[in-house]
């Protein structure tokens, strides 16, 4: 019998040095631009979002390893909208990568290692129907629609000490 391998998923904070990296990543998700109405950002405007990040202390952003490959980007807001909530403004998986489990994957992890974190929103952009089938699949539900372009959803999750992602 063969020995079966399984490809590790890793999370790791996103640094400014990481700014071309991460263009690149956009760069190879231009549907997800295309839906939200707009082109992927330049490497200017990824910098510039980086030093937001870093000016932000609820703020966390990580970029998702297959291996050594960088295949996906996770970006949420801690204490937010209440103090024991937490938003995820965006969790995008390469194009060429999607359908693979990743983003669920992802999702697990981050709701795994959320602590003193009641509820987990997460915000859709866009018509995107198959980010909201995501998130119903995973146990959210839709709270409200934000306008034309942004749809709300939230999960429960289990509460404990007040710090972010381990």
């Amino acid at each position: 019998m063969e020995a079966m391998r399984t490809q590790s998923l890793s999370l790791r904070p996103v640094q400014l040095s990481d700014a071309a990296l991460l263009q690149e990543l956009f760069l190879k998700s231009p549907g997800y631009f295309a839906l939200i109405g707009m082109e992927p950002p330049g490497l200017e405007d990824v910098i510039r979002d980086l030093h937001t990040l870093e000016k932000d202390p609820r703020r966390r952003a990580f970029l998702l390893f297959l291996e050594r490959e960088a295949v996906g980007y996770l970006d949420y807001k801690l204490h937010y909208p209440e103090a024991e909530e937490a938003t995820l403004s965006l969790l995008l998986i390469r194009e060429d990568r999607q359908g693979q489990g990743l983003g669920q994957r992802a999702l697990r992890h981050l709701m795994e290692n959320l602590v003193g974190v009641k509820r987990l929103y997460a915000v859709v952009y866009g018509q995107n129907p198959r980010a909201k089938d995501f998130f119903l699949k995973e146990g959210f539900r839709h709270v409200k629609d934000g306008g034309p372009a942004v749809s709300w959803y939230v999960r429960t999750l289990r509460a404990g000490p007040d710090e972010g992602l381990l």
